[in-house]
């Protein structure tokens, strides 16, 4: 009988710990999901955090008709209505002071109307609005239709919203480097899908490669240009994209190419967003592209949440500002001394351990309910007894 009731015992005891081991595993988790962002970057990427956009300047003066002055308003407006790109024209006589008269200096520009492009960090490109034997309302609507479509944007437009990212190849003119690096940006894709299956957030699929090959240049010059690419491009370089087609990470060249560098920047999109993040970096840097109400539409059905409510812009906002000013893991094994200065300057790396701290949070936080709940059972058990 005293075994029996050893043995009773002893299966009693057994229960009070498999209970203790469950219950703890469970609360762990559930402090995991209860301190874990609910965004990822990828998602963020779709969020408008107030990155700096293009600007359009249409130029015309005194002596232009007035018919192509409103003509310029009317068209420019409408057209870039969905676009990171936000138009001014400006009367070069009146508006003697206008910080944009820079630009006409800068380009020696001497014939009205005119229009420059000028990307976020300044650069500027000067549009051609005007062609002989042509109206102007059709040359202006073509010279817009060139910013902001062309094929590799719209390619890139529709893999960012349905995919993890876009690895985008620049191709140079040795095809052999080309293969090689074709190869590179796939190994580091697979890397990448291997790797998703451990992310904090299920992305249905992995990154794409996008050739751009040297005969499709003409056609993408606004796409080089407003990666920093202003010349002739005989080596191959490589830059990621992701979320409303922003730009992250740096332009890797030629032999800068490696899965190494490739997967770091990868890595980022798929980290949650309070692993401590650089605001600047997750809002990337955009191309310019029309963004309009069915592209919207597309990727609010695919998030599940509407990127352009308020309430989660301010809510993604708080959490990014709440983050460190690094990125963990991104390159700077570049060979460029002048890259390498700019990417540590830029706070793209500044102390990994930061990426650690909130698994060391969960540690802590399961330990302590761990010896919260062992005493309360004790406490049980020996009221229990008492009685």
């Amino acid at each position: 009988m005293d075994r029996l009731c050893v043995s009773v015992k002893a299966m009693e005891m057994m229960n009070y710990y498999r209970l203790i081991l469950l219950i703890c595993l469970w609360i762990c988790f559930q402090s995991q999901s209860a301190f874990a962002c609910r965004y990822n970057v990828r998602e963020t990427g779709f969020i408008d955090l107030g990155s700096g956009p293009y600007f359009f300047y249409g130029y015309v003066n005194n002596d232009t008709q007035e018919e192509i002055t409103s003509s310029f308003k009317q068209i420019s407006n409408a057209a870039l209505i969905d676009c990171n790109i936000r138009v001014e024209i400006i009367n070069i006589d009146l508006q003697k002071d206008h910080p944009a008269m820079k630009y006409l200096s800068l380009w020696q520009i001497q014939s009205f109307p005119v229009a420059i492009l000028v990307s976020p960090d300044g650069r500027s490109l000067v549009v051609p609005v005007k062609k002989d034997n042509e109206s102007f309302e059709k040359s202006l609507r073509s010279a817009i239709n060139y910013i902001i479509f062309s094929p590799i944007r719209e390619e890139i437009i529709k893999k960012v919203i349905e995919t993890y990212g876009v690895i985008l190849l620049i191709e140079g003119e040795n095809a052999q480097e080309n293969v090689k690096y074709r190869k590179v940006a796939f190994s580091a894709i697979e890397n990448i899908k291997n790797q998703m299956k451990t992310m904090v957030k299920y992305i249905e699929h992995p990154p794409v490669l996008i050739s751009m090959k040297p005969e499709l240049f003409s056609r993408e010059k606004i796409l080089l240009w407003s990666l920093g690419l202003e010349t002739d491009v005989t080596k191959p370089y490589a830059a990621v994209f992701y979320g409303k087609a922003r730009w992250i990470g740096p332009l890797i060249k030629a032999e800068e190419i490696e899965e190494t560098n490739l997967v770091k920047i990868l890595s980022i999109i798929g980290l949650d967003c309070e692993c401590g993040l650089d605001i600047s970096w997750v809002g990337g840097t955009l191309l310019p592209v029309k963004w309009d109400q069915k592209r919207q539409a597309q990727v609010a059905r695919l998030l599940e949440f509407d990127p352009e409510n308020p309430l989660v812009k301010l809510e993604v906002n708080r959490i990014l500002k709440m983050g460190s000013s690094s990125y963990p893991g991104v390159p700077v094994m570049f060979s460029d001394s002048a890259m390498k200065s700019d990417l540590v300057s830029d706070g793209y790396v500044i102390d990994e351990k930061k990426s650690y701290l909130k698994v060391t949070l969960y540690f802590i936080i399961g330990f302590v309910t761990l010896i919260i709940i062992i005493v309360l059972i004790l406490l049980f058990k020996a009221k229990k007894k008492a009685s």
